[in-house]
């Protein structure tokens, strides 16, 4: 492999992870100046949140150049620091270290080290930290039971009606992103995320304040009951409050 060649698949590889081309030049000058291994820096405003990245390389015998992964720090205007390493093999993208730094889960699809592969949510224990400085991750197999479309559709969403919008909403919760939805019989607008552990959803007002599923369920209720007395009524009706 030329060196032209080993610049293009590790930028190709940094685009691929959600890091853009930023750092493209700074990459090819680090790797032209034949250093040993390097660190590139990326920096993020997060409204009052900054998140810190730092990239690794490091040149093999041969000398071709390889990406082992990056360090993520989320700093608030408080002074909270969440940090976490994460290692190319994890396959863990810019926008996913985020969600996870921030208490989300991501859904990823990973290899025993017999090479099989298998699919599980992750999730950072922020609790704790290993001998390695690090948060311990939490898998929650695919065989634990979590059916992510199961436990959408118990919510009274406007997305369910429309294949395009619901796609999306499962294919942004895998991500671990905080999803933006409408929920039937209310003109306000909600926020939904993955919650493996308990095989459920959170879910947040506008102002981002979690709500209990109970008040959820209650809105169900209300809408199905009104739907069974007039069958127009679900799609036009603006009277639940949640």
């Amino acid at each position: 492999m030329t060196i032209k060649e080993n610049i293009q698949e590790l930028q190709d590889r940094l685009k691929y992870s959600g890091f853009g081309e930023t750092l493209n030049k700074e990459l090819e000058k680090q790797i032209k100046a034949k250093k040993s291994d390097f660190e590139l820096n990326l920096t993020k405003d997060l409204g009052v949140k900054k998140l810190g990245y730092g990239l690794h390389f490091r040149k093999s015998d041969e000398g071709r150049y390889y990406y082992n992964g990056f360090d993520a720090r989320l700093s608030t205007p408080e002074g909270k620091e969440v940090f976490q390493r994460f290692y190319q093999n994890q396959g863990i993208t810019a926008k996913e270290a985020l969600n996870l730094l921030e208490g989300r889960s991501v859904f990823k699809s990973l290899f025993t080290k017999e090479g099989e592969r298998y699919n599980a949510w992750l999730q950072l224990d922020l609790g704790i930290r290993d001998e390695k400085g690090n948060y311990p991750v939490i898998q929650y197999h695919q065989n634990y039971g979590y059916k992510l479309e199961d436990a959408v559709k118990g919510f009274p969403l406007k997305d369910l009606k429309y294949p395009e919008r619901l796609d999306l909403l499962l294919y942004s919760l895998k991500k671990g992103n905080r999803h933006e939805v409408e929920i039937e019989g209310n003109d306000s607008k909600f926020l939904l995320e993955a919650n493996p552990r308990y095989k459920t959803l959170n879910i947040y007002d506008g102002e981002g304040k979690r709500m209990k599923y109970n008040v959820m369920k209650a809105a169900q209720d209300l809408v199905e009951a009104e739907a069974k007395k007039n069958p127009q009524a679900k799609s036009r009706s603006k009277g639940v409050k949640v």
